[in-house]
């Protein structure tokens, strides 16, 4: 028993001994046994000596899996794997990161500067191009041209010369600059207008232009006069405080009405064009001597809206404004001017108010009649329709009671301003006031409305139902035509009550 322990353990030693120092994948070993020799061999892989670790870190290891500092076949994109398994990630990979992050930050800076940086430009550049565009039209309207020669209907050449044309540089009393939408003409080629199914007794107006369209050098102003209305002011105003040239029957005095070519005549100090375009005959004169073509007037003024037309073409449209008053009044105002007058009564003074609004003499609906063109017979809805529409389309108003705004929108719509001059300037703002405040062909006499419930009064209402109704629809289109032509005070005033009635429904 003693003797198998001990060759036991002499196996064992000789084993371990093999394992430990052999290099090799086969061994042998030699040793006696009772007298005999024997040989040990084996095919198990020789495995390395444990190597000691003296670091107190893995990051500074003697180890090549936990060295920062070496290149490993395992190190993917910054992340380390050690044998056993876990990964780290190493601090160059993390320094690495935090630079590439902070690069991104500054490049994203960089491109939100120069975004800023570029649409700055744009708006410069858009300045610059409207300032220069501004002053091109400008000097276009200022530039003196050469007299123009036009050819009338009959053949005749007439040699005409050219009508000023005042820049819009030019500020109403308080330093309020006109501001005209129309500042730059639009050259493109003018189109007929369609008229839309349902609409046709817009025909006859198709050469008045739209007041909401861009305005055409060759466009000419058109003033509807309406009787007792304070268009006698407002033709004042123009022709003796702003030194515009006028057309109306002034300028057929003297026997110029004979002349075969068209002229400017002076009268009172007061320019005019040698036509009469107050009665038909003298439009049918105008339209055969070129009126409209020759560039002469800056204001044309008839009661005849229908057949002023003929003066115009789709080369020379007309731009139509007019002045409302309250319909009861004017029907009080025109009594008393045909029966008392300025001494040229064209009624029997004799003829009572009532007598007159009865039917002796009074007009029935005047302004849609005149508008529309329905001279005869009964008035209906459908003409005040119309005339609405019309109204809408082809006008701008204004009232007397509101005169200095009524002035303002005139002289925007028309293109017109006062001189640069700042004498001349007071000189024409005092000269408006002035006409404003005494009023042109005023009643010779005063006189009083007639009250509401009186006879009067009822008759004048009946005959003038449908004057009334428009005068009302007038009055709602000069609030909405304050967006386009009002003054600033007047923009603000309306931005104003809008709020105030938004307040009084949230409110209710």
């Amino acid at each position: 028993m003693s003797q198998d322990n001990s060759d036991y353990k002499a196996l064992r030693s000789g084993l371990m001994s093999d394992l430990q120092f052999s290099s090799s994948s086969k061994h042998e070993k030699t040793y006696e046994q009772q007298g005999a020799k024997e040989i040990f061999r084996t095919e198990f892989p020789m495995p390395e000596p444990p190597r000691p670790n003296f670091s107190n870190s893995i990051f500074n290891s003697l180890d090549s899996k936990y060295n920062t500092g070496s290149k490993n076949s395992n190190d993917r994109d910054g992340y380390i794997t050690t044998r056993s398994g876990i990964v780290f990630r190493s601090s160059d990979a993390t320094v690495r990161a935090m630079k590439d992050l902070e690069i991104r930050r500054n490049e994203l800076k960089m491109k939100k500067r120069a975004g800023v940086l570029v649409i700055g430009l744009l708006l410069v550049a858009l300045t610059i191009l409207n300032a220069t565009m501004s002053n091109m039209s400008t000097n276009l309207r200022n530039s003196p041209s050469d007299v123009k020669t036009v050819t009338a209907e009959d053949g005749t050449v007439n040699a005409v010369g050219t009508g000023e044309t005042l820049s819009m540089s030019s500020e109403l009393e308080g330093g309020e600059t006109i501001e005209n939408i129309e500042s730059t003409a639009d050259e493109a080629t003018p189109e007929e207008e369609v008229i839309e199914e349902g609409k046709e007794f817009l025909q006859p107006f198709r050469y008045f232009a739209d007041s909401t369209t861009h305005r055409h050098t060759g466009d000419s102003n058109f003033f509807f006069h309406i009787p007792r209305s304070g268009g006698g002011t407002i033709k004042e105003i123009a022709g003796r405080c702003l030194g515009k040239t006028l057309v109306s029957e002034v300028g057929v005095g003297e026997g110029h009405d004979q002349d075969v070519a068209l002229q400017k005549v002076e009268v009172d100090g007061v320019e005019y064009v040698n036509v009469d375009t107050t009665s038909i005959d003298g439009l049918h004169r105008a339209a055969n001597l070129g009126l409209a073509a020759s560039d002469l007037s800056d204001l044309i003024s008839s009661s005849y809206f229908g057949e002023v037309g003929m003066l115009f073409d789709l080369e020379h449209k007309g731009r139509a404004f007019t002045i409302m008053r309250e319909p009861i009044e004017r029907a009080v105002s025109m009594y008393y001017h045909v029966t008392v007058g300025d001494g040229q009564a064209f009624i029997d003074p004799s003829v009572t108010l009532e007598d007159y609004a009865q039917g002796n003499g009074i007009e029935n609906n005047w302004v849609v009649r005149f508008m529309t063109g329905h001279m005869e017979g009964e008035i209906k809805k459908e003409h005040l329709e119309e005339a609405k529409e019309i109204l809408t389309k082809k006008f701008v108003v204004g009232f007397m009671d509101d005169a200095e705004e009524t002035v303002y929108r005139i002289m925007k719509y028309f293109d017109w301003a006062f001189e640069e001059d700042e004498t001349v300037r007071m000189q024409q703002e005092d000269c408006i006031k002035d006409l404003i405040t005494g009023r042109t062909n005023a009643a010779a006499v005063k006189y009083d409305i007639p009250k509401r419930g009186s006879q009067a009064q009822a008759l004048i209402k009946w005959q003038t139902q449908f004057d009334i109704k428009l005068y009302e629809y007038a009055r709602e289109l000069f609030e909405q035509q304050t967006k386009h032509f009002g003054s600033k005070a007047r923009k603000k005033m309306l931005k104003k009550k809008k709020k105030e009635k938004a307040k009084e429904k949230i409110l209710k």
